[in-house]
């Protein structure tokens, strides 16, 4: 019955707005744009509209002025590259000395339960907007890019040799303001906020760097830094033959070089799921050979090598719960990916295990041990029924006030327009009949 109401509804409801009578009634009606732009986010001579794509992983055209972007983009790899290599999780620890940070190998668990409502109001949209938003966002940080040491002597290309006060004054008000920066926060309302609003925006930027973004493809700016000031543990003790002294500004990890494609994108807003247990390495075959290498525990030395595929991980739901596919470098053959299983795709998926693979009951399915077989779950009957009922109950009250609208339309009409009241005075008895029927 309700089915063959809404039908009747929508009837009605195209007959009325295709009439000559109602259309000049209905013309008169404005409708504006959800999306809602807020002075003090957006700047006056930018629009949120102006910035949307289509496709929203579009970069920049030949027709606007984008010469903001490329500062932008370097600033905000160094923002969210902070929050990779020395964050915690600020909803949970309280003794910043004692607490894991480690990001750079995922992130967070469990994972944010609200994404920071403003970055998804303009990150999600498209990535252009996303950086508009983050321009001006960034304008009121306390520690800055172009305020940290590494920026500071690559721009300045200082020595130690020839520049060691003034570096060491450098890195002192840069140290000064990230301790500062850690209490303070701005321009948010506290650490925990800042948590919220970097962790969403490393979700989006990663989100957006696996989905191949022109503009990420190179930032056009040495990344091999953990944005922290100068971090002297990689210096001339540790890594002499790469560091010239520990005052370099660089830390040489192979993942940072921003001449390989998308390679500094990464590294500043994703984490590495094939070398998850180190925060700096300057080869690929100290990640290879640890236990915590995803391919090391099925392959013999010298097959060990893990590959992260950005056309293999751009599911946005996946990257927040980090749940990264890679590719390792063995003679295992994915019968799932190449359709050789036997499982039942309508009640099983296939789940591809080293040399072989096995049939797992899909949700909502259960196995039943009687009939030998993946069968429908009574608990998934309940699911439907109940979702069925809050489906109905929530379009029979859209229905109820488009109707009321409709109604008011048609008195409207049957009262100022003389040559359309007999029209609106049958429309208004069917109207009625349908709002009886979704009562």
């Amino acid at each position: 019955m309700f089915k063959e109401t809404i039908y009747q509804f929508r009837f009605l409801a195209v007959l009325l707005l295709q009439s000559p009578c109602f259309a000049e009634q209905y013309n008169e009606v404005s409708f504006r744009d959800i999306r809602v732009v807020r002075d003090d986010t957006l700047e006056s001579n930018g629009s949120l509209n102006s910035l949307l794509t289509e496709n929203p992983f579009l970069g920049r055209n030949d027709e606007d002025d984008f010469t903001w972007l490329d500062d932008t983009i370097k600033d905000i790899a160094y923002y969210l590259r902070s929050h990779k290599f020395n964050e915690y999780d600020r909803r949970y620890e309280t003794n910043a000395a004692n607490a894991p940070k480690e990001y750079y190998s995922m992130f967070p668990r469990p994972p944010l339960k609200a994404l920071h409502w403003e970055v998804q109001q303009f990150c999600e949209p498209s990535f252009l907007s996303c950086m508009k938003y983050v321009k001006r966002r960034l304008k009121d940080t306390g520690l800055k890019r172009q305020d940290d040491t590494s920026i500071v002597i690559m721009e300045q290309k200082w020595t130690k040799a020839k520049n060691l006060e003034q570096i060491e004054e450098i890195d002192n008000e840069c140290r000064k303001m990230r301790d500062k920066d850690n209490i303070v926060a701005d321009p948010f309302q506290g650490p925990i906020e800042r948590f919220q609003w970097r962790t969403t925006a490393s979700y989006y930027l990663c989100w957006y760097t696996m989905n191949e973004v022109p503009d990420l493809k190179h930032i056009k700016e040495s990344c091999d830094n953990f944005a922290y000031c100068l971090d002297n543990k990689y210096g001339e003790k540790n890594f002499a033959y790469c560091l010239d002294n520990k005052y370099g500004e660089k830390n040489h990890d192979y993942r940072a070089k921003d001449n390989v494609p998308f390679a500094c994108a990464t590294y500043s807003f994703c984490p590495d799921p094939c070398c998850s247990a180190f925060k700096h390495t300057i080869e690929p075959i100290i990640c290879h050979n640890n236990a915590r290498n995803p391919c090391y525990e099925t392959n013999p030395e010298g097959k060990r090598r893990c590959g992260f595929v950005r056309s293999e991980n751009r599911n946005f739901h996946d990257i927040i719960l980090n749940r990264w596919n890679v590719t390792c470098n063995c003679s295992d053959v994915d019968e799932c990916g190449g359709n050789a299983h036997s499982c039942d795709n309508n009640t099983e998926i296939c789940v591809n295990l080293p040399g072989s693979y096995e049939c797992a009951c899909r949700w909502g399915y259960a196995w039943n041990v009687d009939e030998n077989k993946c069968t429908e779950h009574n608990a998934l009957a309940v699911i439907k029924k109940e979702r069925k009922e809050e489906d109905e109950e929530r379009n029979r009250t859209v229905a109820k006030s488009l109707v009321k609208m409709l109604y008011a339309k048609l008195v409207a009409l049957k009262s100022g327009y003389p040559g359309c009241r007999k029209f609106a005075y049958n429309s208004l008895i069917v109207l009625e009949i349908v709002f009886a029927n979704l009562s």
